[in-house]
């Protein structure tokens, strides 16, 4: 068989107890009326997952992995977007967890001990970072706003 055609197996069976946070998540996927629950578990594991997935593959074209990982940006800022709405969270917000976010570290931040040379061995990557972007202060809400949308990413589902 080509490897094109192979299928990935993946059973999952979970029966959470309803009056827990994942039993009220997973009721409200099951009774969800305008997605069907695979595809809306599918298209919130997506951006989280699969760029991520395609870094780990081997000879993955740069330009394609490029733009999942702007996709996937894109998906999840817009839901960020509308969870703060629904949720009358305030935006841009000034703290986290009761931190001041200026006071956040970066999660791109080389740590402790790790030479910059090393960098690619802690990412895997040289960098993901665009030429001209600073992953520490200096980003500004703007910069997220600059996205590119694909014509072939559908995100309907987190309308």
């Amino acid at each position: 068989m080509a490897k094109e055609k192979e299928r990935v197996d993946f059973l999952w069976r979970y029966q959470p107890l309803k009056s827990t946070d994942d039993g009220v998540l997973m009721s409200y996927i099951k009774g969800n009326l305008l997605l069907p629950s695979r595809e809306m578990i599918l298209q919130s594991l997506r951006p989280y997952w699969l760029p991520l997935a395609y870094l780990e593959k081997e000879n993955t074209d740069p330009v394609i992995l490029g733009r999942l990982f702007r996709n996937a940006v894109y998906a999840l800022e817009k839901h960020a977007l509308y969870l703060r709405e629904r949720g009358g969270i305030e935006y841009p917000p000034t703290n986290i967890g009761g931190m001041p976010i200026s006071q956040i570290p970066s999660s791109r931040e080389v740590p402790a001990g790790i030479e910059e040379a090393d960098r690619s061995l802690v990412y895997g990557v040289e960098s993901l970072t665009p030429p001209n972007h600073s992953t520490r202060s200096g980003l500004t809400a703007d910069d997220f706003f600059e996205l590119e949308g694909g014509e072939d990413f559908d995100d309907s589902g987190f309308a």
